[in-house]
Protein backbone atom coordinates (compact mmCIF):
# COMPACT_ATOMS: atom_id res chain seq x y z
CA UNK A 1 0.00 0.00 0.00
CA UNK A 2 1.12 3.63 -1.05
CA UNK A 3 2.23 5.29 2.20
CA UNK A 4 2.17 9.36 2.69
CA UNK A 5 3.68 10.64 6.04
CA UNK A 6 3.84 14.49 6.86
CA UNK A 7 4.47 15.80 10.40
CA UNK A 8 3.10 19.51 10.62
CA UNK A 9 4.71 22.61 12.00
CA UNK A 10 2.22 23.51 14.35
CA UNK A 11 3.75 20.19 16.72
CA UNK A 12 -0.10 19.39 17.35
CA UNK A 13 -1.30 17.44 14.34
CA UNK A 14 -0.03 14.45 12.90
CA UNK A 15 -1.38 13.51 9.36
CA UNK A 16 -0.26 10.11 7.30
CA UNK A 17 -1.13 7.43 5.49
CA UNK A 18 -0.22 3.87 7.19
CA UNK A 19 -1.48 0.44 6.37
CA UNK A 20 -1.32 -0.54 10.25
CA UNK A 21 -4.61 1.23 11.62
CA UNK A 22 -6.75 -0.19 14.79
CA UNK A 23 -10.53 -0.94 13.75
CA UNK A 24 -13.02 2.14 13.76
CA UNK A 25 -16.46 2.39 12.46
CA UNK A 26 -16.52 3.25 9.20
CA UNK A 27 -18.58 6.12 7.66
CA UNK A 28 -19.91 6.10 4.06
CA UNK A 29 -20.25 9.25 2.21
CA UNK A 30 -23.96 9.55 2.35
CA UNK A 31 -23.47 9.89 6.48
CA UNK A 32 -25.26 12.43 7.77
CA UNK A 33 -22.66 13.20 9.88
CA UNK A 34 -20.59 14.64 7.25
CA UNK A 35 -20.92 17.85 5.32
CA UNK A 36 -20.15 18.54 1.83
CA UNK A 37 -19.26 21.72 -0.26
CA UNK A 38 -18.85 22.78 -3.27
CA UNK A 39 -19.38 21.45 -6.63
CA UNK A 40 -19.65 17.70 -5.48
CA UNK A 41 -20.92 14.87 -7.66
CA UNK A 42 -21.45 10.47 -6.77
CA UNK A 43 -19.61 7.94 -8.68
CA UNK A 44 -21.08 4.82 -9.92
CA UNK A 45 -19.85 3.24 -6.58
CA UNK A 46 -21.65 5.93 -4.05
CA UNK A 47 -18.02 7.78 -3.57
CA UNK A 48 -18.02 11.44 -3.48
CA UNK A 49 -16.28 13.42 -5.86
CA UNK A 50 -14.77 16.62 -4.92
CA UNK A 51 -14.96 18.94 -8.29
CA UNK A 52 -14.53 22.67 -8.26
CA UNK A 53 -12.06 24.57 -6.44
CA UNK A 54 -12.10 24.76 -2.61
CA UNK A 55 -15.10 21.71 -2.72
CA UNK A 56 -14.76 19.47 0.28
CA UNK A 57 -16.43 17.87 3.34
CA UNK A 58 -16.42 18.87 7.24
CA UNK A 59 -17.15 16.30 10.09
CA UNK A 60 -16.60 16.58 13.65
CA UNK A 61 -14.96 13.12 15.79
CA UNK A 62 -14.91 11.49 18.57
CA UNK A 63 -11.36 10.47 20.05
CA UNK A 64 -7.61 11.67 18.73
CA UNK A 65 -7.96 10.30 15.68
CA UNK A 66 -9.43 9.64 12.11
CA UNK A 67 -9.14 8.19 8.93
CA UNK A 68 -9.98 9.53 5.09
CA UNK A 69 -9.74 7.31 2.15
CA UNK A 70 -9.56 9.33 -0.91
CA UNK A 71 -7.67 9.04 -4.01
CA UNK A 72 -6.89 11.32 -7.09
CA UNK A 73 -8.79 11.08 -10.18
CA UNK A 74 -7.42 12.99 -12.99
CA UNK A 75 -5.98 12.98 -16.55
CA UNK A 76 -2.79 11.21 -17.09
CA UNK A 77 0.08 13.33 -15.98
CA UNK A 78 -1.80 15.29 -13.58
CA UNK A 79 -2.56 15.17 -9.27
CA UNK A 80 -4.50 17.54 -7.35
CA UNK A 81 -3.57 19.42 -4.01
CA UNK A 82 -5.28 19.67 -0.90
CA UNK A 83 -5.40 20.90 2.37
CA UNK A 84 -6.84 20.27 5.97
CA UNK A 85 -7.93 22.63 8.96
CA UNK A 86 -8.18 20.77 12.11
CA UNK A 87 -9.69 22.19 14.52
CA UNK A 88 -9.85 25.59 12.78
CA UNK A 89 -5.95 25.63 11.80
CA UNK A 90 -5.24 25.28 8.28
CA UNK A 91 -2.93 23.29 7.10
CA UNK A 92 0.14 23.81 4.21
CA UNK A 93 -1.24 21.96 1.02
CA UNK A 94 -0.40 18.42 0.32
CA UNK A 95 -0.24 17.03 -3.44
CA UNK A 96 -1.90 13.55 -3.92
CA UNK A 97 -0.95 11.17 -6.80
CA UNK A 98 -2.28 7.90 -5.54
CA UNK A 99 -5.01 6.62 -8.13
CA UNK A 100 -6.04 3.94 -6.32
CA UNK A 101 -7.33 4.46 -2.20
CA UNK A 102 -5.17 5.26 0.30
CA UNK A 103 -6.15 6.01 4.12
CA UNK A 104 -5.26 9.65 5.83
CA UNK A 105 -4.54 9.69 8.82
CA UNK A 106 -5.17 12.78 11.06
CA UNK A 107 -4.17 12.75 14.38
CA UNK A 108 -4.32 15.28 17.20
CA UNK A 109 -1.96 15.52 20.08
CA UNK A 110 -4.79 17.94 21.86
CA UNK A 111 -7.52 16.54 24.15
CA UNK A 112 -11.01 17.80 23.32
CA UNK A 113 -14.28 16.06 23.32
CA UNK A 114 -14.09 16.24 19.94
CA UNK A 115 -12.25 17.66 17.15
CA UNK A 116 -13.14 19.04 13.49
CA UNK A 117 -11.85 17.95 10.30
CA UNK A 118 -12.38 19.79 6.64
CA UNK A 119 -11.08 19.21 4.08
CA UNK A 120 -10.81 21.44 0.96
CA UNK A 121 -9.72 20.50 -2.81
CA UNK A 122 -7.22 23.47 -3.67
CA UNK A 123 -6.80 22.80 -7.18
CA UNK A 124 -9.72 23.76 -10.09
CA UNK A 125 -12.24 21.35 -11.89
CA UNK A 126 -9.83 21.13 -15.04
CA UNK A 127 -6.74 19.39 -13.27
CA UNK A 128 -9.01 16.28 -12.09
CA UNK A 129 -10.88 15.31 -8.94
CA UNK A 130 -10.28 13.74 -5.83
CA UNK A 131 -12.78 10.94 -4.61
CA UNK A 132 -13.43 10.21 -0.88
CA UNK A 133 -15.17 6.44 0.01
CA UNK A 134 -15.30 6.95 3.35
CA UNK A 135 -14.19 8.01 6.74
CA UNK A 136 -13.02 5.96 10.14
CA UNK A 137 -13.21 6.93 13.51
CA UNK A 138 -14.57 5.94 16.75
CA UNK A 139 -17.15 8.26 16.06
CA UNK A 140 -18.62 11.05 14.19
CA UNK A 141 -21.00 13.25 16.08
CA UNK A 142 -23.98 14.67 14.57
CA UNK A 143 -24.18 18.56 14.43
CA UNK A 144 -26.09 21.15 11.63
CA UNK A 145 -25.18 23.84 9.65
CA UNK A 146 -29.01 23.51 7.41
CA UNK A 147 -29.55 27.22 8.55
CA UNK A 148 -26.54 29.31 7.33
CA UNK A 149 -26.78 31.56 4.12
CA UNK A 150 -25.01 30.66 1.17
CA UNK A 151 -22.60 32.65 -1.54
CA UNK A 152 -21.37 31.88 -4.58
CA UNK A 153 -18.11 33.28 -6.22
CA UNK A 154 -17.97 32.89 -10.11
CA UNK A 155 -14.99 33.69 -11.86
CA UNK A 156 -11.57 32.90 -13.62
CA UNK A 157 -7.44 32.24 -12.04
CA UNK A 158 -8.02 34.97 -10.00
CA UNK A 159 -11.16 33.30 -8.18
CA UNK A 160 -9.86 29.99 -8.18
CA UNK A 161 -6.58 30.75 -6.04
CA UNK A 162 -4.27 29.90 -9.28
CA UNK A 163 -0.82 31.11 -9.02
CA UNK A 164 -1.14 32.99 -5.58
CA UNK A 165 0.58 30.49 -3.60
CA UNK A 166 4.43 29.65 -4.19
CA UNK A 167 5.24 28.22 -0.53
CA UNK A 168 5.65 25.29 -1.77
CA UNK A 169 6.87 24.85 -5.63
CA UNK A 170 8.22 28.41 -6.63
CA UNK A 171 7.17 30.27 -9.21
CA UNK A 172 8.02 29.15 -12.86
CA UNK A 173 9.21 25.91 -11.83
CA UNK A 174 6.48 22.46 -11.49
CA UNK A 175 3.44 22.38 -12.83
CA UNK A 176 1.42 25.88 -13.85
CA UNK A 177 -1.07 24.55 -10.83
CA UNK A 178 1.70 23.76 -8.52
CA UNK A 179 0.92 27.21 -6.87
CA UNK A 180 -3.07 26.77 -6.63
CA UNK A 181 -4.83 27.85 -3.60
CA UNK A 182 -8.38 27.87 -3.18
CA UNK A 183 -8.69 27.87 0.33
CA UNK A 184 -7.18 31.46 0.83
CA UNK A 185 -8.52 33.42 -1.83
CA UNK A 186 -10.56 36.16 -1.69
CA UNK A 187 -13.87 33.94 -1.88
CA UNK A 188 -13.87 31.69 1.11
CA UNK A 189 -11.81 34.41 2.91
CA UNK A 190 -14.97 36.35 2.69
CA UNK A 191 -17.70 33.71 2.92
CA UNK A 192 -15.79 32.70 6.68
CA UNK A 193 -15.39 36.21 7.92
CA UNK A 194 -19.66 36.48 7.44
CA UNK A 195 -19.84 32.73 8.37
CA UNK A 196 -21.52 31.55 5.18
CA UNK A 197 -21.68 28.71 2.61
CA UNK A 198 -19.53 29.29 0.04
CA UNK A 199 -18.73 27.24 -3.82
CA UNK A 200 -16.87 28.46 -6.54
CA UNK A 201 -17.16 27.78 -9.85
CA UNK A 202 -14.21 29.15 -11.69
CA UNK A 203 -11.86 28.32 -15.18
CA UNK A 204 -8.64 29.96 -15.42
CA UNK A 205 -8.39 31.80 -18.24
CA UNK A 206 -12.05 32.30 -19.00
CA UNK A 207 -14.24 35.22 -20.01
CA UNK A 208 -17.74 36.36 -20.75
CA UNK A 209 -17.62 36.59 -23.93
CA UNK A 210 -14.08 35.28 -25.20
CA UNK A 211 -10.85 33.61 -23.01
CA UNK A 212 -7.40 34.83 -22.62
CA UNK A 213 -6.36 33.22 -25.71
CA UNK A 214 -9.47 31.98 -27.40
CA UNK A 215 -13.14 32.65 -28.23
CA UNK A 216 -14.52 30.25 -26.05
CA UNK A 217 -15.93 27.85 -24.75
CA UNK A 218 -16.64 30.54 -21.91
CA UNK A 219 -18.37 30.96 -18.44
CA UNK A 220 -21.66 30.63 -20.21
CA UNK A 221 -21.04 27.19 -22.16
CA UNK A 222 -19.58 25.39 -19.13
CA UNK A 223 -21.58 26.71 -16.35
CA UNK A 224 -24.44 23.82 -16.10
CA UNK A 225 -21.13 21.24 -16.43
CA UNK A 226 -20.88 20.10 -12.93
CA UNK A 227 -16.59 19.85 -13.95
CA UNK A 228 -16.86 23.53 -16.06
CA UNK A 229 -16.42 21.83 -18.80
CA UNK A 230 -17.50 22.15 -22.32
CA UNK A 231 -17.10 18.46 -23.02
CA UNK A 232 -21.25 17.56 -23.54
CA UNK A 233 -20.49 13.83 -22.32
CA UNK A 234 -19.82 15.33 -18.94
CA UNK A 235 -22.12 15.48 -15.81
CA UNK A 236 -24.53 18.22 -15.62
CA UNK A 237 -24.39 20.13 -12.60
CA UNK A 238 -27.35 19.51 -10.40
CA UNK A 239 -28.31 23.12 -9.08
CA UNK A 240 -30.68 21.90 -6.93
CA UNK A 241 -27.67 20.64 -4.43
CA UNK A 242 -26.66 24.41 -3.78
CA UNK A 243 -29.08 27.42 -3.70
CA UNK A 244 -27.08 30.84 -2.87
CA UNK A 245 -28.33 33.63 -1.95
CA UNK A 246 -25.89 35.53 -3.11
CA UNK A 247 -23.84 34.91 -6.46
CA UNK A 248 -20.81 37.44 -7.76
CA UNK A 249 -19.59 37.37 -10.56
CA UNK A 250 -16.15 38.80 -11.46
CA UNK A 251 -15.19 38.34 -14.85
CA UNK A 252 -13.55 40.18 -17.76
CA UNK A 253 -9.66 40.15 -17.07
CA UNK A 254 -8.99 37.61 -20.39
CA UNK A 255 -11.95 39.81 -22.17
CA UNK A 256 -9.68 42.80 -22.15
CA UNK A 257 -6.83 40.49 -22.48
CA UNK A 258 -4.72 40.53 -25.41
CA UNK A 259 -3.52 37.10 -25.37
CA UNK A 260 -0.12 36.13 -26.17
CA UNK A 261 0.41 38.17 -28.69
CA UNK A 262 0.82 35.63 -31.03
CA UNK A 263 -3.02 34.23 -32.05
CA UNK A 264 -4.74 36.92 -33.78
CA UNK A 265 -7.35 38.86 -31.44
CA UNK A 266 -9.53 41.62 -32.02
CA UNK A 267 -9.87 44.61 -29.76
CA UNK A 268 -12.26 44.88 -26.80
CA UNK A 269 -15.63 44.77 -28.21
CA UNK A 270 -17.49 46.21 -25.05
CA UNK A 271 -20.73 45.51 -27.12
CA UNK A 272 -20.45 41.62 -27.10
CA UNK A 273 -19.13 42.02 -23.90
CA UNK A 274 -22.13 43.71 -22.29
CA UNK A 275 -24.83 41.32 -24.39
CA UNK A 276 -23.38 38.14 -23.19
CA UNK A 277 -22.91 39.20 -19.71
CA UNK A 278 -26.19 39.90 -19.56
CA UNK A 279 -27.28 36.96 -21.09
CA UNK A 280 -25.39 35.41 -18.36
CA UNK A 281 -26.71 36.56 -15.38
CA UNK A 282 -30.31 35.65 -17.35
CA UNK A 283 -28.87 31.79 -17.11
CA UNK A 284 -28.09 32.44 -13.43
CA UNK A 285 -31.76 34.43 -12.50
CA UNK A 286 -33.19 31.03 -14.32
CA UNK A 287 -30.94 28.37 -11.65
CA UNK A 288 -31.85 31.02 -8.94
CA UNK A 289 -34.53 32.90 -8.97
CA UNK A 290 -34.08 34.41 -5.19
CA UNK A 291 -30.67 35.41 -5.62
CA UNK A 292 -29.08 38.95 -5.17
CA UNK A 293 -26.52 39.11 -7.95
CA UNK A 294 -22.94 41.34 -7.57
CA UNK A 295 -20.24 42.22 -10.31
CA UNK A 296 -17.35 42.58 -9.30
CA UNK A 297 -14.70 44.16 -11.48
CA UNK A 298 -11.16 42.90 -11.86
CA UNK A 299 -8.23 44.75 -9.83
CA UNK A 300 -5.45 43.54 -12.45
CA UNK A 301 -6.57 45.32 -15.27
CA UNK A 302 -5.17 48.65 -16.74
CA UNK A 303 -6.04 52.03 -15.39
CA UNK A 304 -7.82 52.70 -18.79
CA UNK A 305 -9.33 48.91 -19.14
CA UNK A 306 -10.50 49.21 -15.34
CA UNK A 307 -12.62 52.79 -16.63
CA UNK A 308 -13.71 50.98 -19.69
CA UNK A 309 -14.67 47.37 -17.55
CA UNK A 310 -16.67 49.52 -15.01
CA UNK A 311 -18.60 51.82 -17.19
CA UNK A 312 -19.29 47.95 -18.73
CA UNK A 313 -20.87 47.15 -15.89
CA UNK A 314 -22.84 50.08 -14.68
CA UNK A 315 -24.03 49.15 -18.62
CA UNK A 316 -24.70 45.30 -17.71
CA UNK A 317 -26.03 46.09 -14.41
CA UNK A 318 -28.37 48.85 -16.23
CA UNK A 319 -29.53 46.94 -19.33
CA UNK A 320 -30.17 43.58 -16.97
CA UNK A 321 -32.59 45.17 -14.35
CA UNK A 322 -34.86 46.80 -17.75
CA UNK A 323 -35.00 43.19 -19.61
CA UNK A 324 -34.54 40.63 -16.23
CA UNK A 325 -38.14 41.21 -14.98
CA UNK A 326 -38.03 38.69 -11.96
CA UNK A 327 -34.30 39.45 -10.95
CA UNK A 328 -33.98 40.15 -7.61
CA UNK A 329 -31.27 42.64 -7.52
CA UNK A 330 -27.86 43.37 -9.37
CA UNK A 331 -25.37 45.67 -7.97
CA UNK A 332 -21.65 46.84 -8.71
CA UNK A 333 -18.75 46.49 -6.75
CA UNK A 334 -14.79 47.81 -7.92
CA UNK A 335 -11.88 46.67 -6.01
CA UNK A 336 -9.10 48.73 -5.97
CA UNK A 337 -6.62 48.50 -8.40
CA UNK A 338 -3.68 46.51 -7.81
CA UNK A 339 -0.38 44.95 -9.62
CA UNK A 340 -0.28 41.24 -8.91
CA UNK A 341 2.16 39.89 -6.87
CA UNK A 342 1.44 36.57 -7.24
CA UNK A 343 3.19 34.24 -9.85
CA UNK A 344 2.55 35.20 -13.28
CA UNK A 345 0.78 38.74 -12.25
CA UNK A 346 -1.89 36.96 -9.98
CA UNK A 347 -2.88 38.27 -6.30
CA UNK A 348 -0.53 36.65 -4.14
CA UNK A 349 -2.48 34.79 -0.56
CA UNK A 350 -1.84 38.84 1.07
CA UNK A 351 -3.91 40.77 -1.84
CA UNK A 352 -6.48 38.08 -1.83
CA UNK A 353 -6.85 39.24 2.17
CA UNK A 354 -7.15 42.62 1.25
CA UNK A 355 -9.38 41.97 -1.99
CA UNK A 356 -11.90 39.95 1.21
CA UNK A 357 -11.16 42.82 3.29
CA UNK A 358 -12.65 44.93 0.79
CA UNK A 359 -15.21 42.84 -0.30
CA UNK A 360 -16.58 42.00 3.02
CA UNK A 361 -18.29 44.86 4.34
CA UNK A 362 -20.58 44.71 0.55
CA UNK A 363 -21.71 41.44 1.47
CA UNK A 364 -22.71 42.01 4.80
CA UNK A 365 -24.83 44.88 4.10
CA UNK A 366 -26.82 42.43 1.39
CA UNK A 367 -27.25 39.82 3.63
Amino acid sequence: MKKLFLLLLTQTILISCSSKRKEMTQYGPDSDRIHWYGRIVQDNSGNRVLVSSASGLKFRFGGNKCTIRLKNEVPAGNYNYFSIVLDGIHQQRIAIHADTFIPLEIKSLKSAPFHEVELYKETEALIGRIVINKIEADSLIAYSEDRRKKIEFIGNSITVGMSDDPSLVPCDKGTWFDQHNAYDTYGPRTARALDLEYMISGVSGIGIYRNWNTDGPTIGTVYDQANMSANSNELQWDFRQFSPDIVTICLGTNDMSAGDGVTPRLPFDSTRFINAYVAFIQKINTHYPDAKVLLLNTPLVSYANTEILNLCLQSVKAKAEASIPKLKSVSVFAFTMMEGKGCGGHPDLEQHKRMADELIPVIKKML
